[in-house]
């Protein structure tokens, strides 16, 4: 017979025995939805915050040319990594902070025992991948849409000498601060209230899904599902790390099927 640690989750728990999620925080709903907004408030400083280091490198007048909506948000230039990088940093940053109301960080973001074990987290992560997959497959063929579009900027930091920092931003700060901010701060204020976790966990879904509000309706789809799934690692394993983990192995799913398949890239992969 398997034995489950008490501060362990293994892979099998997923399918068997009581869901381990939790919900404790000191943080009410309607402060914790404030909150949030200042998490996002936090990006924005956090992109303005890059310019002064970025004139002091570069020079004014380079700060002047680069400072437009194109490069701005391109993962091929310079400019655009920092502020992507720097916006993302300021929200793990201020979340962080306002996770500590009270000394109880590790309650209100779901970082206590049990620890979710890493086959748990891989198994999630190629759940995902699996049922997205099929989803899109099936989406893309009868939306007619480009599977590629969504994926375009990262595929124009993949095919560009800056690509670590295109890893650097989906697959680790990407995860990070979007599962601290709204599968454990977030849902965990609401989770306590009348919703349940179910109810928390589909406000934090639709929330989370509305960042990817420049995909294409295939694109949003998935993204929705593959936040559900995300969801049921967390109230399963009761451990934010599962989300976070599997959040990571399906970006990387994601920036390698760019890299190896999109034609755009097609002369930088041969």
């Amino acid at each position: 017979m398997t034995v489950v640690s008490a501060r362990t989750a293994s892979a099998g728990s997923l399918f068997s025995g009581p869901a381990l999620y939790k919900a404790s925080t000191p943080w009410g709903p309607w402060g914790a939805l404030g909150a949030t907004v200042l998490v996002f408030v936090g990006q924005l400083l956090g992109v303005i915050a890059v310019i002064p280091f970025y004139a002091a490198r570069h020079g004014t007048d380079a700060v002047r040319a680069e400072f437009d909506p194109e490069k701005l948000f391109s993962l091929a230039t310079p400019i655009g990594v920092a502020t992507m990088i720097g916006s993302q940093v300021a929200a793990l940053l201020i979340l962080w902070l306002l996770a500590g109301r009270q000394g109880r960080r590790a309650d209100t973001l779901q970082m206590n025992p049990p620890h979710a074990s890493w086959a748990t987290c891989i198994m999630g992560g190629l759940i995902i991948i699996v049922i997205t997959g099929v989803l899109e497959y099936v989406l893309y063929q009868v939306l007619k849409e480009n599977m590629f579009t969504d994926t375009k900027f990262l595929a124009d930091g993949l095919g560009s000498k800056l690509w670590p920092g295109t890893l650097l931003m989906a697959v680790v700060f990407a995860p990070l601060w979007e599962e601290l901010t709204f599968r454990g701060f977030l849902l965990s204020a609401l989770a306590q209230t009348r919703l349940g976790f179910w109810g928390a966990a589909l406000i934090c879904n639709v929330a989370w899904t509305a960042l990817h509000a420049q995909y294409g309706t295939a694109g949003i789809i998935s993204v929705f599902a593959s936040g559900a799934i995300l969801s049921w690692l967390l109230w399963r394993t009761g451990s934010i790390r599962a989300p976070i983990v599997a959040h990571a192995i399906t970006n990387l799913f994601a920036v390698g099927f760019a890299y190896l398949f999109n034609p755009a890239l097609q002369s930088v992969v041969t």
